[in-house]
């Protein structure tokens, strides 16, 4: 999971972060980015910037800040991007033509489905796994179905991941002993 959380910075740091500040609204403006709307966002990198440059030699000795800074702001930028497409998924929908010409078996490989009976006995299968799970464990399940990755799925539970893979492997278990009983 994501630490948003930043240790504090040391008095040199802090000093240099004031007097490099300009940087945060520059590489706003080359971006075309709003500072009212992008600079919540950027400025966490920002500030992680400011800790490696004085914490790492190695680092400060091979890259100048201006450039340590771009890079830790860009990420900033793609990281809230990548949440918020997550956020706009949709699970895929297929759509099926009840005007087809072709033979049955044909149809069902065009529509990506086996056979209407498939499809409501997964239905089913599908319904009764979420009636027999916990508020939570539904909660991950409807998330997966709409296409988040583990990762998405519990960063916005705010559950840790070991707790979430536990919770994977007690809801595979539950659709196991439908399945098979």
């Amino acid at each position: 999971m994501k630490n948003h959380t930043l240790s504090p910075l040391t008095e040199q740091e802090k000093k240099f972060a004031e007097q490099n500040h300009d940087l945060v609204y520059n590489f706003l403006h080359k971006r075309g980015y709003s500072i009212e709307e992008y600079y919540s966002v950027v400025i966490p990198g920002y500030l992680k910037a400011v800790r490696v440059y004085h914490r790492r030699e190695d680092i400060r000795n091979k890259y100048a800040f201006p450039f340590i800074s771009q890079q830790y702001m860009r990420a900033e930028i793609k990281d809230y991007f990548r949440i918020q497409d997550a956020q706009k998924r949709k699970p895929v929908e297929v759509i099926i033509s009840l005007d087809t010409d072709c033979p049955d078996e044909a149809f069902y490989k065009s529509t990506g489905r086996k056979s209407a009976e498939a499809d409501v006995l997964e239905k089913m299968l599908y319904d009764n796994v979420l009636k027999g799970l916990s508020e939570s464990r539904r909660k991950i399940v409807l998330l997966k179905v709409n296409g988040y990755n583990d990762k998405e799925v519990y960063s916005m539970m705010g559950i840790p991941s070991s707790t979430y893979y536990k919770e994977m492997q007690r809801i595979r278990a539950i659709v196991k002993e439908l399945m098979f009983n």
